[in-house]
Parts: C-alpha cells; sequence; structure tokens
C-alpha cells in the first residue's frame, strides 16, 4: 500500500519524520526523497542535516541498517556509507588485508556506494598507528578512494616506486596535497611515522620525522650549547633532501623561540 501514497505526501513525511527525531533536521526535496525511496526501497527516513562540507546527509534505516545518504548541493547523490561488522567482511577482502598488512588489526570497518563503484573503508591498528584502506568487494586495495569522493588525489606509481625503493618496509598510511603546494605521504617506516613530499612533476622534495630530543647525536647537543648558550632544545625533527639531512631544532629561552638547523656532524647550517 505504500506505494500507492502520493508523491508529495511521501516528501511531507520525510521532513516529519526527521523534525521530530531531531528539532535540528532540515526539510529535503522531493528529488531526495524520489531518489531514496526508488534506489532504497521501503526505506524509512530518519534525520536530515547539511555537513560541513555542504553535502546534505540524510540518515535512513534500510534493510535493518542505519544508512547515510549524502547529497551535493544540485540534490544530487554522492555517496552512501553504513557500517560494517568485521565478520561480515567477505573472505577474499580479509585474506588482501591480512597479506598486504600482516601485523595490523581490524578496528573498523564502512561500506560506500557509489554510481561509480563501491568500496570498503577499513581502518586498522597497529599499536598507537592508525591506517585508512579502501578495499574493493573483490579484495583490490585501492589506491584512491575517499568517503567523501573527489577530495583526495591518486597517488602516481613513480612516488610509490619512489617510496618503495627508498623505505622498502614502510606502510603508506595517508596522503594529500600540503598547504605549500606539496604532495605529502605519511607513512609508517620502522615504527616511526614519516611525512614524505613531492613536488607538481612527482619528484621527491623531502622527509621528515620527529626525533626524540635524548636521542640527538652528542655533536648536535654540544653544537647547541656553543653556539646557542642557555637555550634549551624544545622539539627536534630529522630532515632528509636530495642534497642534505640535518636536525631542525626548535630551541627555547625564557619565552623566546628559535628555529635552526644542524648536520649530524655538528655543523650549524643556519640560524
Amino acid at each position: 500500500m505504500k506505494k500507492l501514497i502520493p508523491f508529495f505526501i511521501l516528501s511531507l513525511f520525510a521532513f516529519v519524520a526527521c523534525d521530530d527525531d531531531d528539532d535540528k533536521s532540515v526539510a529535503i526535496s522531493d528529488k531526495v526523497v524520489e531518489f531514496i525511496q526508488g534506489r532504497y526501497n521501503g526505506a524509512d527516513i530518519r534525520h536530515a542535516e547539511y555537513e560541513g562540507n555542504g553535502f546534505l546527509e540524510v540518515e535512513i534505516i534500510h534493510d535493518s541498517r542505519m544508512k547515510d545518504v549524502y547529497f551535493n548541493k544540485a540534490d544530487e547523490w554522492v555517496y552512501t556509507s553504513w557500517d560494517v561488522r568485521p565478520d561480515e567482511l567477505p573472505a577474499i577482502v580479509k585474506e588482501s588485508l591480512v597479506a598486504a598488512y600482516p601485523d595490523f588489526v581490524l578496528d573498523d570497518v564502512d561500506f560506500i556506494e557509489r554510481a561509480d563503484a563501491s568500496y570498503y573503508e577499513v581502518e586498522l591498528k597497529k599499536g598507537g598507528a592508525e591506517i585508512v584502506v579502501f578495499v574493493s568487494p573483490e579484495g583490490e586495495i585501492l589506491s584512491s578512494s575517499t568517503g567523501e569522493p573527489g577530495t583526495k588525489p591518486v597517488i602516481s606509481e613513480a612516488i610509490r616506486a619512489f617510496i618503495k625503493g627508498k623505505y622498502p618496509d614502510a606502510v603508506i598510511t595517508d596522503f594529500g596535497n600540503n598547504v605549500n603546494g606539496l604532495f605529502e605521504v605519511d607513512i609508517l617506516d620502522g615504527g616511526i611515522e614519516k611525512d614524505v613530499y613531492f613536488d607538481s612533476q612527482d619528484n621527491w622534495v623531502q622527509t621528515d620525522w620527529d626525533v626524540p630530543v635524548s636521542s640527538l647525536p652528542a655533536a648536535v647537543t654540544s653544537a647547541v650549547a656553543s653556539n646557542f648558550p642557555e637555550f634549551i632544545i624544545d622539539d627536534a625533527d630529522y630532515v632528509e633532501r636530495p642534497e642534505i639531512v640535518f636536525y631542525e631544532l626548535e630551541l627555547e629561552k625564557g619565552g623566546v623561540e628559535q628555529l635552526v638547523y644542524i648536520a649530524p656532524d655538528g655543523t650549524v647550517i643556519t640560524q
């Protein structure tokens, strides 16, 4: 009998149901309701609100699952996501994850449904490290996917080959465009989180990572004591570039901060 209800009543019902569920729910258009009823037959629309990225998020219950359906400003469907229990993952997906990330354990799984592709978004953990992996239902590890399509670029084969060559045991944990216009790839290498940067031509620019002050070479700490008396080392990074390696040190004295660069042999590069 539900299919015989006039469409404008369905639209009104969607708004009322949302409004009863949460006072902050927003009205949704006939176009959105029509899409939901067409794609997710029998869905119960529960709530609607705008996300910070401008997408309209509509919460529905369909097939006994809570699903989030996202639309752009033109009320066009972008994607749908819902939670998946780890034990619901297909065996081929689990096998791919174990093969690619043998030391990691499953922490959380979502299924992302799009018009052009669908995939699992899997959060993995290893100690204090967390990574997000995107896997097709056929078990293929995807190089570029995200819960908000179009916001994450592709890692080129040139960049992947460079990282594999320079850091053969590293696992890529995240990637994206840096505020400085560089492409940043975050990796976990030997238990150390490193940031690897590339220019627009996929040329390696630098890699850097945090270093405990207590682990600094004696030559470096001696150089600080000699050249910057009364300053203490507040923070340290190790920086690798094609032409040079050095420590980037944040020094502090009585509320005054200074950034210096010192080579591993203690040579002060710049002040």
